[in-house]
């Protein structure tokens, strides 16, 4: 370990360094790693090449200070500790570079369409026929995958239980019993079952055989009505634990305020930090859909204007209707803003609204985002996930007008379908209808009629 006297002469001899930096190391020196200064002599001596503003360093400077993962690692730890007002969100980048180019690491492979692909190997031969006709029948490739995995789940439970693979009613039967028994949700019950009946419909089985299944599909669809939803024990859980629709959106907007500029600009745990609190506002904002969450882009579906204000327009997977927002939150704009930064100063808002144009708003990259990501980062900070923020959402209408909200629910969601809207109907028209006939015993009570 070098002396501070060695330390203090080694960076008197690295001029690159500027006076003020070389103070602050001057004044601590046990906290200079070894090889620190001379990746920090390097880095500022390609720094000053560079005729840009020096509070946000371009990745080349990174890339020709740091030849190692480990160097480049000191440097930004020295960087964040020495010259904490430089923001490092390029070397962030760089960061990824390097994680992309390590020895062994994961590469993923190009999606193959399902169409392309062969029946799963526990399948039994008599399914193969099948295999094709469900993925051509099938609205969305979504819809077919859905079924070739309930049909896989089918296939191993058969086995297990010795029973031919012939679709018919007896083993729809003792299938829902085994999965019953197994714990399985109602639903879950009801959609492999379902998936069995669609099976038999693709194989050309017997009338006989399709009536059957479809006798037990309906026993388990009847019990999955009845059966309360995850999303409703999730939300009491929520309700019991204190939470509420204003105390996630006052924690949203804490989250966004709590937004820094260059400090930690580089840690994954920033860039994480910014996810959260800008996924939480936005779905609480528009009450999208994760799934469509995850597809938006900056420059088509997310679009910043020149007032500093962001729009949202896009068209749900789920129901293909397009919904628009022509102006979001402020402090939706501020979280959006906060993400395109990155931790980069603010004058470099449109130079990064360019440079990210058309890539996924949330990894500035083209690769597509899992659906459920937003969903997961959500829950991180909430405790709950973002589909259930949709029903608080409709909550928060009909109790500020019973009368108009089943209107202004199916509008804010996005629902078209008369049994989507349901469950969100029943209370308001309960309410409107109790406030109806209260207005009625008070006019009987004050004419005494």
């Amino acid at each position: 370990m070098p002396t501070p006297e060695l330390v203090r002469a080694k960076l008197r001899a690295a001029r690159a360094i500027p006076p003020t930096v070389r103070a602050a190391m001057s004044r601590a020196p046990e906290e200079i790693a070894p090889g620190a200064i001379d990746v920090l002599d390097r880095f500022y001596h390609a720094l000053s090449n560079h005729r840009r503003d020096h509070d946000c360093p371009p990745r080349s400077c990174y890339d020709a200070a740091a030849k190692s993962e480990p160097t480049l690692a000191t440097l930004l730890l020295t960087l964040e500790r020495f010259a904490p007002e430089m923001s490092l969100a390029e070397g962030r980048v760089a960061r990824k570079a390097w994680y992309r180019r390590r020895k062994g690491g994961r590469r993923k492979a190009q999606p193959v369409p399902l169409a392309d692909t062969a029946p799963p190997d526990c399948w039994p031969t008599s399914w193969h026929p099948a295999y094709s006709r469900l993925i051509a029948e099938s609205p969305r490739e979504s819809t077919a995958l859905r079924y070739i995995n309930s049909l896989t789940r089918c296939a191993q439970e058969l086995s297990a239980l010795e029973l031919a693979p012939t679709p018919d009613r007896f083993r729809a039967l003792l299938l829902g019993e085994a999965f019953g028994d197994q714990g399985l949700s109602p639903r879950t019950v009801r959609n492999y079952v379902g998936a069995f009946l669609r099976l038999a419909q693709c194989l050309g089985a017997d009338e006989d055989a399709l009536v059957g299944i479809a006798d037990i599909f309906a026993v388990w669809r009847a019990r999955a009505a009845r059966a309360p939803k995850q999303k409703d024990i999730k939300l009491d859980a929520f309700a019991e634990r204190g939470g509420t629709w204003h105390g996630l959106l006052d924690q949203a907007v804490s989250l966004c305020a709590a937004f820094d500029g260059a400090g930690g600009s580089w840690r994954a745990s920033k860039e994480r930090g910014r996810l959260q609190a800008a996924v939480l506002i936005i779905a609480i904002n528009t009450t999208a859909r994760t799934g469509d969450i995850a597809t938006w882009r900056v420059g088509r579906e997310l679009i910043r204007k020149a007032d500093g204000s962001w729009s949202l327009r896009y068209r749900s997977k789920k129901s293909g209707h397009t919904i628009k927002y022509s102006r979001l939150w402020p402090e939706t704009h501020a979280a959006l803003d906060a993400v395109l930064l990155a931790g980069r100063p603010a004058r470099m808002l449109e130079e990064r609204y360019a440079a990210v144009e058309g890539r996924t708003w949330m990894r500035h990259g083209r690769a597509r985002v899992p659906s459920r990501y937003p969903s997961e980062l959500v829950k991180e900070v909430a405790s709950l996930s973002a589909h259930p923020l949709r029903t608080l959402a409709a909550d928060v209408l009909r109790r500020i007008d019973p009368g108009a909200s089943v209107d202004k629910t199916a509008a804010w969601l996005g629902q078209s379908d008369l049994r989507s809207q349901d469950d969100y109907a029943v209370a308001p028209i309960g309410r409107t209808q109790c406030d109806a006939w209260a207005r009625v015993r008070d006019q009987i009570r004050r004419t005494g009629a």
